[in-house]
């Protein structure tokens, strides 16, 4: 596929940073407790709706592992990946 191809994919582009300062420490243990602390939430939140489907009987983990997003939600799950992307380029700033 064309680089120009993978670019019209992407609604919006994130600004590409020239060079990233040195790391310290402490910057890089907040990106990590940032990270942690997203995929904790995120680990309960789909528990929480996997066990309530089950229970209601409304969606097999089948039909979850089977479904794939619209044009729309695909579009929602970038910009909310992207925003988390700029989140953890601020921490590294």
């Amino acid at each position: 596929m064309a680089a120009g191809n993978d670019e019209s994919r992407r609604p919006f582009k994130l600004a590409r940073p020239h060079q990233l300062k040195e790391l310290g420490p402490d910057q890089l243990v907040a990106v990590i407790w940032r990270l942690a602390m997203e995929i904790c939430v995120l680990r309960d939140r789909l528990r929480t709706h996997e066990s309530l489907f089950a229970e209601k009987s409304l969606l097999s983990r089948d039909d979850i592992e089977a479904y794939s997003p619209s044009k729309d939600e695909s579009a929602a799950r970038l910009k909310a990946r992207t925003e988390l992307i700029e989140n953890i380029i601020n921490d590294l700033s």
